[in-house]
C-alpha cells in the first residue's frame, strides 16, 4: 500500500487536472475526468485487499448512493453528513445537487460534513469535493476548507458531535467489519454500531439512509440493532439489492438498502422490494405489514416481492406447527476441530470412529467416503469424547452458504451406525425425539426443496445456516400423509409440486419458486 505523502501527491495532481487553483501536477498518472471518482477507482485497484479487508472498505456504486439520497430527500437548506466517507461518493453526489440548484459555496462547504478513519480516503474525499466545485466554475483553491476529517465515528463518538453539531441526514455506506460487542457498544459488527451512532446524532425527525448487510435480520448478538428499527425509530425501508454484476466484490452476505427517520415507531407499514444492478439501476417495491417484518422477537423477515409477501402469510403465518414443536431436536455438531486435535486420525482403529466434514453432506447425498486435504477422517473413543459420540440416524446440513450458491440448505441422512460417528462443528443436525414427530425422510425433503429454500433466504442475511433458523420453519398439518419413499419416486419438479400442496401454495407461487416451471 502507498504512503500518505504518496497518495497527497496524486490528490494533488487531479486536483490541478480539475483546475482546482493552486494545485500542481505532481505524478505522471493521467486521470478519465469524466469518470465518477476516479481517484477512489484508482485507490481499489492498487490497494491492498487485506487493507480494505481490515477496514471493512466496500465502495459504493453512484446509483446507489443517489438513490438513498432520494431516501431521505433532498433540501438545499438541511445538513448531511457521511460519518465513513470513504472517497466521498455521497457527498459528491450531494455536491452536485447543491450545484444544480445554484447555492453558494459557502452554503455548500457548510452543510457537508465528511469523516473517516482512514486519513488517506479523507484526502481523497477532499480532492474529490474540491474538483467537482471547481468543474462546476466554483472559485476553489487548495486553502479551500471542507467539513471533511479523520476521525473514528464510533470511539469518538462523545467528541465528535455535539448539541450544537447533529444533522438532519446521514447517509452511507459504512464498514463491515465483525467487532467484539464488549468493546463495540454491544453490536458484533461496526455497521451496526455506524447504525446506532448515526440515529443518536440525527436531529429529531432526520432521516438515515445507509447500505449495509442483511445479517442484522437474525442472530442473538444483531438483537439491539433490531430493537433500534423496531421501536426507536420509524423504519421506513428494507429494499434487498440482488447484485448480478458484483457491485460489491469480496462480499458474501446479502445487502440491503435501507432508510429511517428519528422518530417514534407507529408500527405502520413499511416498504420492502428488490433492487437490481444489472447494467441499469431498477428498483421495485411495495408495503409490507410492519407485523410480519418484524414477525418474531429474534428474528426480522424482509420479502422481496409480492410473491414472497404471500408465502410468509402462508408457511410460517398459518397455523403450521414449527420445527421445533413437532418433537424435532436440532443442534450442532459438537466437535471443535483445534479443541480435538490430538484425537484425530485417519487410522481405521477399533477405538475410533468416523468423524463426518461439511464435505461429506452434498444436498439429499451422503458420500461418507469422501476425503479433503486437511482433514482427519476418525475421532479416537475417550472419556473427552463420549458426549459427542452418536449413534442413530440424524439429518445434517451445512452451517455455511452464501448467497450465490442455488441452494442455501444443503442437507441429508446420516444412517444408524451401531459402532457410533462424530458430527464437526461447522454442521447442524436434525434428530427425532418422539414417535409423533415427523419422519427424518420427510423433513430431509422439506430441507432440500426450493420452497424452504425461499423462505430461508427471506429471514436470513448471513453466511451462517443456524439451528435457532431452522427450529421455527413450519411442519404442513398433513405431512404425515405423504410417502416419502413414494415422493422420491417422482422427479424433482414433482416432488416439489407435491410439498406446495401441503402449504396450500397457488400455482402463481409454485412457478414462482421453481422459476418458470408450472
Amino acid at each position: 500500500m502507498k504512503n500518505y505523502k504518496f497518495w497527497d501527491s496524486v490528490c494533488e495532481t487531479y486536483e490541478a487536472l480539475n483546475g482546482v487553483k493552486g494545485a500542481f501536477k505532481k505524478t505522471d498518472l493521467d486521470f478519465s475526468l469524466k469518470e465518477f471518482d476516479a481517484l477512489g477507482k484508482y485507490y481499489e485497484y492498487v490497494t491492498s485487499k487485506c487493507k480494505k479487508s481490515k477496514y471493512g472498505q466496500f465502495f459504493t456504486p453512484k446509483v446507489i448512493a443517489e438513490y438513498l439520497i432520494d431516501s431521505v430527500g433532498f433540501d438545499s437548506r438541511k445538513h448531511y453528513a457521511d460519518i465513513s466517507c470513504g472517497s466521498g461518493r455521497f457527498l459528491m453526489c450531494l455536491a452536485q445537487r447543491f450545484i444544480n440548484q445554484q447555492e453558494s459555496l459557502e452554503n455548500i462547504t457548510s452543510r457537508l460534513v465528511g469523516y473517516d478513519i482512514d486519513p488517506i480516503l479523507v484526502r481523497i474525499t477532499v480532492a474529490n469535493l474540491r474538483s467537482i466545485l471547481s468543474l462546476n466554475k466554483y472559485p476553489v483553491d487548495v486553502n479551500t476548507k471542507l467539513k471533511v476529517s479523520v476521525k473514528d465515528s464510533i470511539q469518538d463518538l462523545n467528541s465528535l458531535f455535539g448539541d450544537n453539531n447533529r444533522f438532519d441526514c446521514i447517509v452511507g455506506n459504512p464498514p463491515y467489519l465483525k467487532a467484539s460487542p464488549k468493546t463495540n457498544h454491544g453490536h458484533p459488527n461496526l455497521y451496526a454500531s455506524f447504525v446506532e451512532a448515526g440515529v443518536s446524532q440525527l436531529n429529531s425527525g432526520g432521516g438515515l439512509a445507509y447500505i449495509m448487510p442483511k445479517s442484522f435480520v437474525s442472530g442473538a448478538y444483531f438483537r439491539k440493532l433490531r430493537g433500534i428499527l423496531q421501536n426507536e425509530v420509524q423504519t421506513r425501508e428494507i429494499i434487498t439489492l440482488h447484485e448480478r454484476n458484483s457491485a460489491f466484490n469480496d462480499v458474501l452476505q446479502e445487502q440491503v438498502l435501507i432508510s429511517l427517520v428519528k422518530q417514534e415507531s407507529n408500527k405502520q407499514d413499511l416498504k420492502v422490494g428488490l433492487a437490481t444492478l444489472n447494467g441499469k439501476f431498477q428498483c421495485s417495491k411495495f408495503n409490507a405489514p410492519f407485523d410480519l417484518v418484524f414477525w418474531k422477537k429474534d428474528i426480522m423477515c424482509v420479502p422481496s416481492s409480492k410473491i414472497e409477501l404471500n408465502l410468509v402469510k402462508k408457511c410460517f403465518m398459518n397455523g403450521f406447527k414449527s420445527v421445533e414443536e413437532s418433537g424435532l431436536r436440532v443442534s450442532t455438531g459438537q466437535i471443535v476441530p483445534f479443541r480435538s486435535k490430538e484425537l484425530m486420525c485417519d487410522d481405521d482403529k477399533s477405538e475410533s470412529s468416523p468423524l463426518y466434514w461439511p464435505h461429506n453432506i452434498v444436498s439429499g447425498e451422503f458420500v461418507p467416503n469422501e476425503v479433503k486435504k486437511g482433514r482427519k477422517t476418525r475421532i479416537v473413543k475417550c472419556e473427552k469424547t463420549r458426549k459427542s459420540l452418536m449413534k442413530g440416524p440424524v439429518i445434517a446440513f451445512k452451517r455455511i452458504s452464501a448467497k450465490e450458491q442455488s441452494k442455501r440448505i444443503e442437507a441429508t441422512i446420516v444412517p444408524k451406525n451401531e459402532s457410533g460417528y462424530f458430527l464437526e462443528n461447522h454442521l447442524n443436525y436434525i434428530k427425532r425425539e418422539s414417535e409423533k414427530a415427523p419422519s427424518l425422510e420427510m423433513t430431509n425433503l422439506l430441507l432440500n426443496s426450493k420452497l424452504w429454500d425461499k423462505l430461508f433466504r427471506m429471514i436470513n442475511g448471513n453466511t451462517q445456516v443456524s439451528a435457532k433458523e431452522i427450529r421455527i420453519f413450519p411442519i404442513p398439518h398433513s405431512l404425515s400423509e405423504i410417502n416419502p419413499q413414494q415422493l422420491k419416486k417422482n422427479n424433482p419438479v414433482e416432488q416439489e409440486k407435491i410439498i406446495h400442496k401441503l402449504y396450500k401454495l397457488a400455482p402463481e407461487e409454485t412457478s414462482y419458486i421453481l422459476g418458470g416451471k408450472i
